[in-house]
């Protein structure tokens, strides 16, 4: 019997599929400056889709308060916007070998967690058993109790979830790439920035929402971990 491996993953759509099978063959035939547009396009889309999972999905699923939707609002737009300035100028100074290394391994980020009619593959990363287990401890115990008794312990983990997907997503591959002094401290200011804005979302929406609003909430935390095997 194999053992079960736990995933953070979304169902990745049908444009980043196409986007990153069409970057991959650019990399066979096409030149310079049609593979750095094409891998731009695609990390920014595998941005946007990113953030819009694990943040804008949530708060229009539980009809989140106001204040908590101005506050994600206003992070994920800020969020993205230094990720897009960041990546602009990360990716016109890739190498050939940067872009091939970039190419295999977003390829390697999307996995077949599970046969669905509706999404071409995931977009996955794996996580700890232990994460795995305080996360489920913490939906258990709020489900229970409410969201004040939780509170803490849940957004500790959340936060643990998001440096996962920040590593994954961006420490990763940008500590791949051959940048110069200057490239890597553009790189390394803008991660702590998406870090600090990440978890200040955490922090302050998580405790301004109602019991029932925390339910949904712990319904769609659920939804985004797979065990794979299923």
């Amino acid at each position: 019997m194999s053992e079960t491996t736990w995933y953070l993953g979304f169902g990745a759509s049908e444009t980043l599929f196409s986007m990153n099978q069409s970057y991959r063959d650019s990399l066979q035939a096409g030149s310079d400056k049609e593979q750095a547009d094409k891998l731009l396009a695609l990390l920014n889309q595998f941005t946007d889709e990113c953030l819009d999972q694990y943040f804008i999905s949530p708060i229009e699923r539980v009809k989140l308060n106001n204040m908590g939707q101005k506050i994600v609002s206003g992070g994920v737009a800020a969020i993205k916007k230094t990720i897009h300035m960041t990546l602009k100028q990360v990716v016109k100074k890739m190498s050939k070998a940067d872009r091939q290394h970039m190419a295999d391994y977003i390829n390697g980020l999307l996995k077949p967690l599970r046969e669905s009619s509706r999404y071409p593959t995931y977009v996955a990363v794996e996580i700890s058993p232990q994460l795995r287990s305080r996360l489920n401890q913490a939906v258990i115990q709020g489900k229970e109790q409410g969201v004040d008794a939780v509170a803490r312990d849940y957004s500790d983990a959340l936060c643990e979830l998001v440096e996962v997907a920040l590593h994954s997503y961006m420490d990763k591959p940008l500590g791949m790439m051959k940048m110069g002094m200057v490239m890597n401290k553009i790189t390394s200011v803008a991660s702590d920035a998406i870090r600090s804005a990440a978890q200040t979302v955490i922090r302050k929406v998580i405790p301004s929402m109602s019991d029932k609003e925390m339910q949904g909430f712990f319904e769609f935390s659920e939804s985004i971990l797979y065990p794979h095997p299923a």
